[in-house]
């Protein structure tokens, strides 16, 4: 097992409080303390409490993605896969205790001025706008349909997008079970 760095014990330390408390919420010195790390540790990884964030939100991307890969590893269809997305937030739903998307509370937490936040969160969702464009174009629907691949993407999208608000919101995976069934009728 690899030993503890201090920049991990940071960055655990504000992953976890940054989405269970929130980014205003969270002071430097509570991580700091939680992190049982000294003030010249934190400050020679980051040079303020909003690079940490963005440190944050980057990491929160790129495991995002990992864990939905290993989620849905064993999908071997692209109709699997579009309903495994589902099945991946609902997954962490229920493991974060309905706390919704990281992205999502941070953007709403900072100033409209934090051009890098949003920047951040607008990759994060279109990037997974991108896989979901993508697997609807595997489907193969038919030719003559109501809705083009790119129009059903999006609709995809955003009842994936509302199903996750909504559980959050009344602390639920129905919204999301909601949205997957809609989709699955659609396809």
């Amino acid at each position: 097992m690899k030993p503890v760095v201090v920049l991990d014990k940071i960055m655990e330390t504000a992953e976890r409080l940054f989405y269970e408390q929130g980014y205003n919420l969270t002071g430097i010195n509570q991580i700091i303390e939680e992190a049982n790390i000294s003030k010249p540790s934190l400050y020679n990884h980051f040079k303020s409490k909003n690079d940490l964030l963005l440190a944050y939100l980057d990491q929160s991307y790129s495991k995002w993605f990992e864990d939905l890969a290993t989620f849905t590893a064993d999908m071997t269809t692209p109709f699997d896969r579009l309903i495994g997305v589902f099945d991946y937030r609902i997954s962490r739903q229920i493991r974060t205790n309905y706390n919704g998307c990281a992205f999502v509370k941070i953007s709403s937490e900072v100033s409209h001025k934090d051009i890098e936040v949003f920047e951040r969160t607008q990759k994060f969702k279109n990037a997974i706008k991108a896989y979901v464009v993508d697997l609807v174009k595997q489907l193969n629907r038919p030719k003559h349909k109501l809705l083009t691949d790119e129009e059903f993407a999006e609709n995809v999208f955003l009842l994936l997008e509302g199903g996750l608000i909504m559980a959050k919101i009344i602390k639920s995976t129905q919204p999301l079970e909601d949205a997957k069934d809609i989709v699955r009728k659609l396809v």
